[in-house]
């Protein structure tokens, strides 16, 4: 597994990847041992080719981004139905985790969904920040609820 990292939204954005596509987005300041929380501690290298920095450049332009998930062993089916729904909010859109699980056509299931909002393992780029509790709140946010809200307001910004 390789990685690179990007300058984002004045912190770091850290992008994981195989030979199939991108596995793992980190936030963190230290995004080896936030992987490596996820994975175990399975080998990972620094790349050294900027690989995603057309991807990185498009996001923080406001542009739509073409990724392939790496997720081979990753997820539940339902998990990988949630994120595909992610993947297709719109970029500065935010939604309700009941409204998302009515996207997907399981309306009684929005523990479920949010469980699976939770275990996106590609933040930014498969949108699992867009989804807020239906009280208006954030929610939880794997880098944290300052994170959430910073891509949040950036998008919302850039529209």
């Amino acid at each position: 597994m390789q990685y690179e990292t990007y300058d984002f939204l004045n912190g770091q954005l850290t992008i994981f990847y195989s030979e199939a596509g991108m596995a793992f987005v980190s936030l963190a300041d230290d995004p080896v041992a936030d992987y490596q929380s996820w994975f175990g501690k399975t080998q990972v290298a620094p790349s050294e080719e900027q690989r995603y920095a057309t991807v990185v450049t498009d996001y923080l332009a406001g542009r739509g981004v073409d990724i392939t998930p790496d997720w081979q062993g990753q997820g539940t089916a339902l998990q990988r139905e949630v994120w595909s729904a992610l993947a297709d909010t719109d970029f500065g859109e935010t939604l309700t985790y009941a409204a998302l699980a009515k996207r997907i056509g399981r309306p009684t299931a929005v523990r479920a969904v949010a469980s699976a909002v939770g275990k996106n393992p590609l933040l930014v780029f498969v949108g699992c920040h867009r989804v807020i509790r239906s009280d208006g709140t954030l929610g939880q946010y794997r880098a944290g609820q300052n994170w959430k809200q910073k891509v949040i307001d950036f998008e919302r910004n850039l529209q």
